[in-house]
């Protein structure tokens, strides 16, 4: 039997998928319990790629299928069970997660939490017999699949890298991004031209390559082909990191203050001017949260968002001056009341 080549572009795509795969080992050591669950998330986002750019299609196509009925069945539950594992892990390992569970969680949460139900909805969905009820047409079976997988594909992008535990710098960023545009685009494929009638000469013209192949998704191509520019936009907008301090605005805005303890003791190495940059000017007598929680409109972060910004990021991805710097293992490290225990076991500071 002749062997089967693996189209190029599959190639491309799943090498920068193996890239994405081992950044966890550069990201630094966040305790057993939180980065494995962490880690969890990070794998069924990976899975949730590859669904989305490896889809099982029985009739050849170009590029072919890469994944078999089982292979993508399996993948999809394991996408949903390593998805399930990083939300209810970060639960039982710190109970401050359930705030990013309620109506005031921040937009790149939502955008987590969204996928997580589309994951559901697509596996659910996906069993024969579901499938049998839901839709009269496997037409109009595949066309909902694809459009809620380009959803997912946009979300989870959102999510992780707002979240930014493994994707810290541009060029990490830039190479999830690569990696889910490609998916989506590696999903739009052309029908193999049909082979020339037997004898040729019965129609001459009937083999020749046609410049307008149609897609295999016969009437849905158009609907199709919208939902995967627009997703690809979307996914390269995310790309500046400015957008971030956006993304991390809660979707409501808390009535209560979460409690927070800053040690300024264990700061010392890091200029003051960086946290409270309006001290230059002599005007920053007053405390951040008086500034950011009031009604200037000049202000475009609110609280929540501006300290996410600066503790997560200086701790996750720290400068190479500054020592004894790691990721924060868990919300209550910082989330808690103000000189409630100097050391936490399993956080980093």
């Amino acid at each position: 039997m002749p062997r089967t080549r693996i189209d190029g572009r599959y190639a491309a795509w799943l090498a920068i998928l193996v890239l994405l795969l081992l950044l966890p080992a550069f990201a630094g050591f966040a305790g057993i319990a939180w980065e494995a669950f962490q880690l969890a998330g990070y794998i069924g986002a990976l899975a949730c790629i590859v669904l989305v750019g490896a889809p099982l299609r029985p009739r050849i196509s170009s590029p072919p299928s890469l994944v078999s009925l089982r292979l993508h069945t399996v993948l999809g539950w394991i996408a949903l069970a390593t998805v399930a594992a990083h939300i209810g892990g970060l639960v039982l390992a710190d109970r401050t997660v359930i705030e990013y569970l309620k109506l005031t969680a921040p937009l790149y949460q939502w955008a987590g939490i969204v996928a997580t139900a589309s994951i559901l909805f697509l596996v659910l969905t996906g069993l024969a017999s579901a499938r049998r009820r839901l839709w009269r047409s496997h037409r109009g079976f595949q066309a909902t699949h694809v459009v809620v997988a380009y959803l997912v594909a946009c979300l989870i992008v959102v999510h992780v890298a707002v979240t930014a535990r493994y994707l810290g710098g541009w060029g990490r960023r830039t190479l999830f991004a690569v990696a889910a545009v490609g998916a989506v685009f590696m999903l739009l494929r052309a029908r193999r031209p049909a082979p020339p009638p037997h004898p040729p000469s019965a129609a001459p013209l009937a083999g020749r390559w046609s410049p307008r192949r149609p897609l295999v998704f016969g009437r849905h191509s158009t609907l199709i082909v919208v939902a995967a520019v627009v997703s690809a936009a979307g996914i390269a907008a995310l790309l500046p990191a400015k957008v971030d301090a956006t993304l991390r605005e809660p979707v409501v805005r808390r009535s209560i203050t979460i409690p927070l303890d800053f040690p300024h003791d264990k700061h010392g190495a890091v200029n003051c001017l960086t946290c409270h940059h309006n001290y230059a000017d002599g005007r920053g007598m007053q405390a951040c949260i008086e500034c950011h929680r009031g009604p200037n409109a000049d202000l475009v972060e609110g609280v929540e968002a501006r300290f996410h910004g600066f503790c997560l990021d200086c701790h996750r991805h720290p400068p190479a001056a500054l020592h004894k710097h790691g990721p924060v293992s868990g919300c209550a490290v910082c989330h808690r009341a103000p000189g409630a225990g100097a050391s936490r076991p399993g956080s980093s500071s």
